[in-house]
């Protein structure tokens, strides 16, 4: 029996490396374990290594204050990041997608609610079209799997 490829990616206990700066396929990755150190730790390498790589900015969407002050810190200029704290889910979902398709965003960093099927697949399709590398997290991707 084969399961649909979006519940595959929704599994809590799986992510996926993020790409090469070389590689021109969008990638949509999805972390389970962000709130240990290590991990966060190499989300912010990695934004910080793909910022250095493009003058576009890097979006970020319903994240706290503390993140942007740790990319800064980081080495990613502060002039570059844009910040969108929405109102509601859907604003963030929807700022999201615009971010993804926009071109841009060089990154979109993205913390939203739990999606529907379809904001989903809306999702994913922006991230396949797009050139855009996201990570988006949902609190099925934020909570550890249990063994």
């Amino acid at each position: 029996m084969t399961m649909p490829s979006y519940s595959k990616t929704r599994h809590p206990g799986l992510w996926q490396a993020a790409p090469s700066p070389l590689a021109t396929a969008p990638l949509t990755e999805q972390w389970s374990l962000m709130h240990q150190a290590d991990e966060f730790e190499h989300l912010v390498q990695q934004v910080v290594h793909l910022a250095a790589k493009s003058q576009k900015w890097v979006t970020v969407v319903g994240a706290s204050r503390q993140l942007l002050e740790r990319l800064v810190m980081a080495g990613v200029n502060r002039n570059r990041i844009r910040w969108i704290h929405a109102r509601d889910e859907e604003q963030r979902e929807w700022a999201t997608e615009q971010a993804i398709l926009s071109g841009t965003s060089g990154i979109v960093v993205g913390w939203l609610s739990a999606l529907t099927p379809r904001s989903q697949r809306r999702l994913q399709m922006a991230s396949r079209v797009s050139q855009t590398v996201s990570f988006l997290f949902t609190p099925d991707t934020l909570q550890p799997a249990i063994h």
